[in-house]
C-alpha cells in the first residue's frame, strides 16, 4: 500500500479522538519534561525521573533496526531498549507510549503502547512480557518508524508514566483508551526523543 494512501485511510474519528486524548493527557500529567518528577535517594538527595536508551542519544537518530518493515520501509521493526531511574514515590506501575507528532494526522501516530509494567521494572525491550496496546498500524505491539519518504525529520516521543495503580484493565488498549484509563492516576512522567528520516 502506498504510504500516502495509508494515511488517507485513517478514519476521521481517530483524528478527533487523538485530539481529545491530548487534552486528557494535559490534564492528567503533573510533569511532561525530562525529569521534573523526583525521587528521594537513601542519602536524602533527589534524583530526577529520567528515561534513556542505550540504542540512541536524546534527540538523536533511531537505529535502522527500529524502522518498520512494511509500506516500503525496510527495517527490522526491533524496538529500542529503554531504561529509567529516579522513580517517583508512590509508583505502583508504569505505562509507556511512543508517538510521532510530525505524522500528517491530528494527534500524531502512535507506534508503541505498553502497560502493566510492574513498579520493580527499570527497563523495557520489545520482547518484554508486559501488556501490549494496539498501535496506529492496527496491531498490538511495536510498530517502528515509517514516515513518508519526503526527507522530513520525524520526532518520536517516548513517554513513560509512573502510575499510582498496579494494573490497568483491558487487553490491547489503543492510545486513547490507555490515556483515558490512567487519567488521574499519574504520579509523574518522563520523556526521551528519538528521530528518524526517510528520504
Amino acid at each position: 500500500m502506498p504510504q500516502g494512501r495509508f494515511w488517507r485511510q485513517i478514519p476521521r474519528r481517530v483524528i478527533i479522538l487523538g485530539v481529545l486524548a491530548l487534552s486528557v493527557l494535559a490534564l492528567s500529567l503533573s510533569v511532561v519534561s525530562t525529569g521534573a518528577s523526583v525521587a528521594a535517594s537513601p542519602q536524602g538527595k533527589t534524583t530526577p525521573f529520567t528515561l534513556t536508551s542505550p540504542d540512541f542519544t536524546p534527540n538523536g537518530p533511531l537505529s535502522r533496526r527500529a524502522e518498520y518493515n512494511h509500506f516500503g520501509c525496510t527495517g527490522k521493526n526491533i524496538a529500542p531498549r529503554l531504561n529509567w531511574r529516579g522513580v517517583p514515590a508512590g509508583t505502583a506501575g508504569f505505562a509507556l507510549v511512543m508517538n510521532d507528532y510530525d505524522a500528517p494526522i491530528a494527534g500524531g501516530f502512535h507506534h508503541w503502547i505498553v502497560y502493566n509494567i510492574p513498579a520493580s521494572a527499570r527497563s523495557l525491550t520489545g520482547s518484554s512480557g508486559f501488556t501490549q496496546g494496539t498501535n496506529s498500524f492496527g496491531f498490538a505491539g511495536y510498530g517502528g518508524p515509517c514516515p513518508p519518504a519526503t526527507g522530513q525529520v520525524h520526532h518520536y516521543i517516548f513517554t513513560l508514566y509512573a502510575l499510582t495503580v498496579h494494573h490497568v484493565s483491558g487487553k490491547a488498549l489503543t492510545y486513547d483508551q490507555l490515556i483515558h484509563a490512567i487519567n488521574g492516576k499519574v504520579a509523574g512522567a518522563t520523556v526521551t526523543i528519538g528521530t528518524f528520516v526517510r528520504g
